[in-house]
């Protein structure tokens, strides 16, 4: 009997990853800490697709560059978005959902079938299904946001879709001002404030960088927390931030970063099937 072809032979036919592969990318500055590559992939072939992502280490200072050449590689459908890069990244997409001009920062971008490039921003979409999935329902309740970068916006918008009323602490006074009045022109209501006291808050999140590194300041005084208060994070690593643990500490309830991630996991492949209808 012949031997069979080699392609048969090692099951190639079969094989993940394979030549037909497409490909989104996930970019930040750095993405070593990130957690979606797995789980996201997962997602996408779930969902019938033959596709990964993979996570792709771009420096902020060359980020337009990168993101030209990156529109040049043909099997390359889309993007997720991480710290430093959805503020800028905004500016470089052709286009972004109301949302998203709203936040003023995207987490995810897609290729169009003209080539063009779509963005939005599921941050908040996950965070908010995170805590309904927990128990705790917004509608009603009073959340205190500490960052108005990309997902502090985004967390925010989110809480005052679900109902919430929300506010903003940053350490950069115009950049909460900033969120506050993009917020009220389209008719929602966000507060600025200009100092980190969550008290009367059931809700308190925190939305900064802050807790990435072992050195990190914490984002408010703990001493400010109290047990009827949940406490939630984006921070992904380390999973249980200083600030969840002092949170702890306190008697308070906790949510976890990932869930930011998790729960927007199926909201990403819905945004990138779109750009494949």
């Amino acid at each position: 009997m012949a031997n069979a072809p080699a392609s048969e032979a090692i099951g190639l036919d079969n094989d993940f990853p394979n030549g037909q592969l497409r490909i989104y990318g996930l970019i930040g500055d750095p993405v070593s800490q990130v957690r979606a590559p797995s789980p996201m992939t997962q997602r996408l072939r779930q969902a019938g697709l033959n596709a990964a992502l993979l996570p792709l280490h771009v420096p902020a200072v060359v980020l337009p560059i990168a993101f030209g050449g990156l529109k040049l590689i043909r099997n390359l459908d889309g993007l997720v978005i991480t710290v430093p890069h959805k503020i800028p990244m905004a500016e470089l997409v052709d286009r972004c959902s109301e949302r998203a001009r709203l936040v003023g920062a995207i987490n995810v971008a897609r290729r169009e079938a003209d080539s063009s490039w779509s963005g939005d921003i599921l941050d908040g979409v996950g965070f908010v299904r995170g805590l309904i999935d927990r128990g705790f329902d917004p509608n009603g309740q009073s959340a205190f946001v500490i960052g108005a970068g990309g997902a502090g916006c985004a967390v925010a918008m989110e809480l005052v879709l679900a109902g919430a009323s929300v506010r903003v602490f940053d350490v950069s006074a115009a950049r909460a001002n900033a969120l506050a009045a993009r917020m009220q022109q389209a008719n929602y209501s966000v507060a600025s404030v200009e100092t980190a006291d969550p008290r009367g808050a059931a809700l308190v999140v925190n939305a900064t960088p802050l807790g990435m590194r072992e050195d990190d300041p914490l984002p408010l005084d703990p001493a400010l927390l109290s047990p009827e208060m949940l406490v939630a994070e984006v921070v992904m690593k380390p999973p249980v931030t200083a600030f969840l643990k002092h949170a702890m500490a306190r008697g308070c309830q906790t949510q976890l970063g990932e869930a930011v991630m998790l729960y927007q996991l199926d909201a990403q492949v819905e945004f990138f099937r779109k750009g494949l209808a």
